[in-house]
């Protein structure tokens, strides 16, 4: 009789690496669900290797590309848009999530050294700007929609434009914190041999449905609305710009198909692979031990680029515009400048001024 795989969670042990990957922590395989024994030390080299290389680079590279954004930000940019307000959340959602990385590698390499309370935290906070990026994404796409397409109704809701700023971004983090409660109330450093892990873990009774619902929720909100929106307002964005005139609108049809391509590149094969392990898991599916090694070394490469996404966002919301590099230029001439600009740096040449919009459609 072939021998079980035992869902506990451990580096050393014969079990999915899917265990390593950050987001889906709580994912084990149950009881019965491998129908043979099925040894990975192979694919958990390879995670020791991969994860902990990727993650530390992306983490690197995506804090300091979301740092300048918020720096920017900070120094020189007044809202003039619900986008504006948009992209700094989105700046700073991406930025602490990358900041949860270097946990998560500490995590899989040497185990879990605090309490509950922070890991429940860290796991929370995990979910809470996972969600919150997209639903960021979701709400700049809306408006551009708005503002290049419905130029009266623009115009008409611009002098309250940073007002519905904040009212758009502040229920973007009240939906993602209540999205983000499983991870906040089930999360826990949990003991195994001689390791103690950071794990989300849901009651036993439902234990399946729980993390099948959790797989579902971070593919619908995670791809799915955000791709179905952005390529619904951009499509009728890229009709407005084609019937102007003049070199810019060319040039903004050039962001705006790489912001939907980047998006589908790095967030769909993640996704494709989430929604595979989640119909294995409902269905309780029998899997070979091959195709069970392809899947978790796909779900961590593909884990890889879902993370790149958060280092580009910058590049392609902020840096891609002119407003923001004419600000990094000047962020870089002022180096002191570490808050308001008027208050802080009065020696500084402001851009206000410079890029002041005088129309309602400067949106990239």
């Amino acid at each position: 009789m072939p021998e079980q795989v035992t869902p506990s969670p451990s580096l050393m042990e014969l079990t999915a690496t899917t265990d390593f990957y950050s987001w889906d922590d709580e994912y084990s395989w149950e009881d019965g669900m491998l129908p043979e024994l099925c040894e990975k030390l192979a694919v958990q080299g390879f995670a020791r290797i991969y994860q902990p290389a990727v993650y530390l680079l992306l983490s690197l590279l995506g804090v300091a590309g979301n740092g300048l954004v918020l720096l920017t930000h900070i120094c020189y940019r007044q809202a003039h848009s619900i986008t504006d307000v948009c992209l700094l959340h989105l700046a700073l959602s991406d930025f602490l999530l990358l900041l949860t990385l270097p946990f998560t590698i500490t995590d899989m390499l040497l185990g879990w050294s605090l309490n509950t309370a922070t890991c429940k935290a860290l796991q929370g906070l995990y979910a809470l700007n996972f969600y919150s990026g997209f639903l960021f994404l979701t709400c700049i796409s809306v408006d551009r929609y708005v503002a290049i397409v419905r130029v009266p109704a623009a115009c008409r809701l611009r002098p309250r434009a940073r007002r519905h700023g904040w009212l758009t971004v502040g229920l973007a983090w009240l939906l993602a914190t209540l999205l983000a409660l499983p991870q906040f109330i089930y999360s826990q450093a949990e003991q195994h041999q001689d390791l103690y892990l950071c794990r989300v873990i849901f009651p036993h009774a439902v234990s399946r449905e729980a993390r099948g619902a959790t797989n579902l929720v971070q593919v619908v909100l995670g791809f799915a609305v955000p791709f179905l929106v952005m390529v619904t307002c951009y499509a009728a964005v890229a009709r407005t710009l084609l019937a102007a005139r003049g070199a810019r609108p060319h040039r903004a049809l050039r962001v705006l198909l790489a912001l939907v391509l980047v998006f589908v590149t790095l967030q769909l094969p993640h996704s494709l692979m989430v929604l595979l392990d989640t119909a294995e898991l409902l269905a309780s599916w029998e899997v070979s031990c091959t195709q069970s090694r392809r899947k978790d070394l796909a779900l961590l490469v593909t884990g890889g680029l879902a993370y790149l996404r958060c280092c580009l966002n910058p590049l392609l919301y902020a840096f891609l515009g002119q407003r923001f590099r004419q600000e990094l230029w000047l962020l870089a001439s002022n180096a002191r400048c570490v808050g308001p600009l008027e208050a802080r740096c009065p020696g500084c040449p402001s851009p206000r001024r410079q890029t002041s919009l005088s129309t309602c459609q400067d949106v990239v």
